[in-house]
């Protein structure tokens, strides 16, 4: 049964606490990460921390070396999510890629040591 104690556990597992998708140019970013959080995120970000494209019909982080020939070459990382679009210097992914990868070890602590090995090798 749903109540208010289930609603705050799901408020409190987001990674991103606050998306301001009206004033904050990198909200996509945001909600992304957001969208992995979850039993796959780890799987996720080894994708991810490789170059190699993670996402589905709804959200995506994809990069410019894997794109097919017909679609148009970008620099940097993009974000997909629903019907908007955020490209994103390299730099700034890792520094998102990061922060999110701090929160989800303070929610899940017994991941901790995962995902700095995962880290590792960004």
């Amino acid at each position: 049964m749903f109540n208010r104690q289930n609603l705050n556990d799901l408020v409190n597992d987001i990674l991103y606490q606050i998306v301001d998708c009206e004033n904050d140019p990198l909200w996509i970013a945001k909600e992304f990460f957001n969208s992995i959080n979850g039993p796959f995120f780890v799987r996720a970000i080894r994708y991810l921390v490789n170059g190699i494209s993670y996402g589905d019909e709804y959200f995506s982080c994809d990069f410019p070396d894997e794109l097919d020939e017909d679609e148009e070459y970008f620099d940097g990382v993009k974000f997909r999510y629903h019907d908007d679009e955020l490209v994103m210097s390299v730099n700034d992914f890792k520094e998102y890629l990061v922060i999110a990868c701090k929160r989800f070890k303070e929610l899940h602590p017994d991941q901790s040591c995962e995902i700095d090995k995962v880290l590792s090798d960004l």
